[in-house]
């Protein structure tokens, strides 16, 4: 998105009249609650602007101040999506399907989500299937094989797993 400086008066064309000072104390007070959000957690661009929305900031300066955040690196939605799916691996793994489509829940662009994801080759992705499966069969061993399978089975298909059970214990 290019950088657009926003003024009284595109905020006036909008039908919002400020004058240039209170276009500047708009402006840090959206700044402040976007530090506020960052300080909190790692959020992608599209949470943030969700955030500050949702407090009724101008559309315009909101996305002015995203787009600075972004060029100085305060708000980097590639290593946010990377960091959360590498997070996901190692304490709760999920199919590339899944942790895609929670990304594009949180608002990340399309572009930081293949990224994110780019890293995950099948064998990682089988590797926690089969992992997140030797869980759940644990916890299943009380009941008929047959009970077990196809609770198993309904538990992975469920979580969207890219793995095909048959002959489970």
């Amino acid at each position: 998105m290019p950088f657009i400086e926003v003024t009284p008066e595109i905020l006036a064309e909008k039908g919002v009249k400020y004058s240039l000072q209170s276009v500047d104390a708009l402006e840090e007070e959206i700044r402040q609650s976007l530090l506020k959000i960052l300080s909190r957690g790692a959020k992608s661009s599209g949470q943030i602007r969700t955030a500050l929305l949702a407090k009724e900031y101008p559309v315009e300066l909101v996305d002015q101040l995203i787009e600075r955040f972004k060029e100085v690196n305060l708000i980097d939605d590639f290593l946010v999506a990377k960091d959360w799916v590498q997070s996901q691996q190692t304490r709760k793994p999920k199919a590339k399907s899944v942790m895609a489509r929670t990304l594009r829940e949180k608002g990340f662009s399309s572009d930081a989500i293949e990224a994110a994801l780019a890293d995950l080759d099948q064998d990682s992705e089988l590797e926690a299937c089969k992992k997140l499966a030797e869980s759940r069969v644990r916890q299943l061993m009380k009941l008929e094989p047959d009970v077990r399978s196809r609770r198993l089975a309904g538990f992975l298909t469920a979580r969207d797993t890219p793995v095909q059970w048959s002959g489970l214990p």
